[in-house]
């Protein structure tokens, strides 16, 4: 239960709060100020003790008054100027001047500087005088304010934060069409649960596609949606990764979705990103059902999965409840058809249509940066129909559209209600949970893109330019040294961006600040050196790499630039940085650094790049990565390796080759392929 502060028990009493304070003191309490707070169980021991001083004192006033002491004479004036006993309540010395200050938690020392009409930079200093390292816009703890407004003479007196969310900035379009224009549509529907719980091999056997191999760890680092149809008609599957760094981009999958599957190990049981997948889906206010994979293993136990369920009050229809639970093999198929059926049985039961004759709208599932195709969008349509040549807008993002695709990378004419394509033709990278919004033409479109950006510019990270990050923080490392741990980030997706920052940002704790300087989609490029050695930023990188330039740069100035292709060990890895534990990052050595200038087909290889070899060397059946504008698009090894007509074990920096690489097809003139050597502890 929440703790009460002793300036608000003062407040319900109509007394001074450093007599409240003073009476806690008496009592034993553990408080030191007015924002001192007590459980429920020494409130009331505190107000009690009060209450009977009081009761005490009034006694004996009147009824018991001595008749000789109201001859009061003037000689009584002189006890003003006696001194006070030593176990009367009275204020301090220094809370004579105390003032109680209204003050949002989580204030920064810029927000308090206001209060106070200071300097940002003396708040900072003051704070660093307490032992307190924190940069001008870091957020503090409530103990953090108390102790700098002890220092002020001033009690805050906390206001609770209201955290202002994109979508209150940008609020989504409400439509309301008329009922004779409604057809059915397909269902949308979220996959989650744990990690490795097994929901992107679920997809894949209704799909009869590989995804899981395709991704690092077999752990989905991205939100993908697709298109299935079977025999009770069409569906539309959204996958959301498992791993908590991806909370909210899992939170975005529920707003957009008809049903949610909720999938959990029967080996495993109830997890974290479990009970995180229940609420966002409660929130949703959306049907759930449970399908309980893994069911083929030995140590399957469904049944007491199904009991732990009722737990977060998600109750199976076996036991009275209202939640259909399917147990399944992602691996054997067991179960699917009947999951399938209950998706189409639920599906019915909501009676989903849609207008598709109507200006067409939707959600931005992942937006992404593709060498070729420029801003590439994610979408899913939930009204009306999407034709190429429609202009839309999402958030601060306009596009024309250019072309459309199915998640295997057909083209598309158009994309009707309920069902998931890739766009091109954007000006800019939308953001994922975003509304799209169709236009009559591109000058409305634009105009509505330029009006959000305009009203996200006060509140929006983005808005913060490099150039005042750089100045704000080489003036607090002027004013002395600030415990601080700058972060520049790139990822390959603007979803992974902003998951990567979020998780990140809570690993600041009262000895470290974590800062992130500047955060984009992208490869690692000079322009990211240059900043980092002007902050002292450490680089991160997700599924992305630093070009040539950028990693010479990166060496002779000492920035160091870790690169990662699963979330969890980014996280874990800066993780041991806050604790200061940070150790050299075991990785490949790229030994070589390959330019791809043509493309041919070659027997029982396939698909050969004619490269040159730009740095370093080629060995065969070297480990290599196949870049594109700086984004991993391939891991994998060279299968082969030809100089003119002969098969060669190595080839030389500034020679030409042909280079094969195993089981990938997809190489463009344009690439890069980093050549990896050994292990470096």
């Amino acid at each position: 239960m929440a703790k009460k502060r002793i300036h608000q028990i003062a407040k319900e009493l109509d007394i001074a709060s450093a007599d409240v304070l003073h009476k806690a003191k008496e009592l034993g309490f553990e408080v030191k100020t007015a924002s001192s707070g007590l459980t429920p169980e020494d409130e009331e021991l505190l107000v009690l003790a009060i209450n009977e001083e009081s009761t005490t004192s009034e006694e004996p006033q009147e009824e018991n008054k001595d008749p000789q002491e109201e001859n009061i004479n003037d000689s009584q004036e002189e006890n003003i100027d006696q001194p006070i006993k030593e176990d009367d309540p009275v204020l301090e010395e220094n809370d004579v001047e105390v003032n109680i200050i209204e003050v949002t938690e989580g204030s920064t020392p810029e927000d308090i500087s206001l209060i106070f009409d200071t300097d940002a930079t003396t708040v900072v200093g003051d704070l660093m005088s307490l032992g307190i390292m924190q940069s001008i816009t870091s957020n503090l703890q409530n103990e953090e304010i108390e102790k700098l407004f002890e220092k002020y003479n001033a009690i805050p007196e906390f206001i609770e934060k209201i955290e202002i969310k994109r979508s209150d900035i940008i609020q989504s379009e409400d439509f309301d069409d008329d009922e004779s224009s409604l057809k059915s549509r397909p269902a949308i529907i979220t996959v989650m649960g744990h990690v490795d719980h097994g929901k992107t091999s679920l997809l894949d056997y209704i799909r009869k596609e590989k995804v899981a191999s395709g991704e690092a760890g077999g752990i989905t680092q991205h939100v993908g949606a697709y298109n299935v149809t079977n025999d009770s008609g069409s569906v539309t599957f959204i996958d959301t990764p498992g791993h908590e760094a991806f909370t909210q981009m899992r939170a975005r999958g529920a707003d957009v979705t008809d049903i949610v599957v909720l999938v959990v190990a029967a080996d495993d049981g109830i997890m974290p990103q479990t009970v995180e997948a229940i609420n966002h889906t409660k929130a949703a206010d959306v049907p759930m059902i449970v399908a309980i994979n893994k069911c083929d293993l030995p140590d399957a136990n469904p049944a007491l999965v199904k009991a732990d369920l009722t737990k977060y009050e998600v109750v199976s229809e076996d036991l009275g409840g209202d939640v259909p639970v399917v147990q399944i093999s992602a691996i054997t198929g067991d179960g699917i058809d009947d999951l399938l059926e209950t998706l189409n049985l639920v599906a019915e039961i909501e009676e989903l249509k849609s207008n598709y004759d109507s200006e067409p709208s939707g959600f931005i599932i992942e937006s992404r940066m593709e060498v070729g195709k420029g801003n590439v969008a994610t979408i899913i349509v939930k009204r009306g129909t999407l034709k190429s040549g429609d202009f839309i807008y999402a958030g601060s993002a306009f596009c024309r559209v250019k072309s459309i695709f199915d998640h295997n990378g057909k083209t598309l004419k158009s994309v009707t209600p309920g069902s998931p394509a890739d766009i091109i033709g954007w000006d800019d990278s939308p953001i994922a949970g975003d509304q799209f919004v169709a236009t009559k033409n591109q000058k409305l479109a634009k105009s509505k893109a330029e009006e959000n950006k305009n009203k996200l510019k006060e509140f929006d990270d983005t808005s913060y330019t490099v150039e005042s990050r750089v100045s704000e923080m080489m003036q607090l490392l002027q004013e002395g040294e600030l415990n601080t741990i700058n972060i520049i980030v790139k990822a390959d997706t603007n979803g992974s961006v902003e998951a990567i920052k979020d998780s990140l940002l809570k690993l600041s704790d009262g000895d470290v600040n974590i800062q992130i300087v500047h955060a984009a989609v992208g490869g690692i490029v000079l322009s990211d050196v240059d900043l980092a050695g002007a902050t002292g930023s450490l680089i991160v990188g997700f599924n992305v790499r630093p070009d040539s330039q950028a990693r010479n740069m990166g060496q002779s100035k000492g920035i160091d630039i870790r690169t990662y292709n699963i979330i969890y060990e980014l996280i874990d890895d800066i993780s041991e940085a806050v604790r200061g534990q940070l150790t050299v990052k075991t990785e490949e050595t790229v030994i070589g650094m390959v330019n791809v200038q043509t493309t041919f087909r070659a027997p029982k290889v396939g698909v050969v790049a004619g490269s040159v070899v730009a740095e370093g060397k080629v060995d065969l059946d070297a480990k290599a990565r196949l870049l594109r504008d700086g984004v991993v698009i391939y891991e994998g090894s060279i299968v082969s390796l030809r100089r003119f007509k002969d098969n060669v074990e190595t080839v030389n920096e500034g020679l030409e080759c042909g280079i094969g690489l195993s089981d990938y097809k997809d190489i463009k003139q344009g690439d890069v392929i980093e050549v990896l050597g050994e292990v470096e502890v």
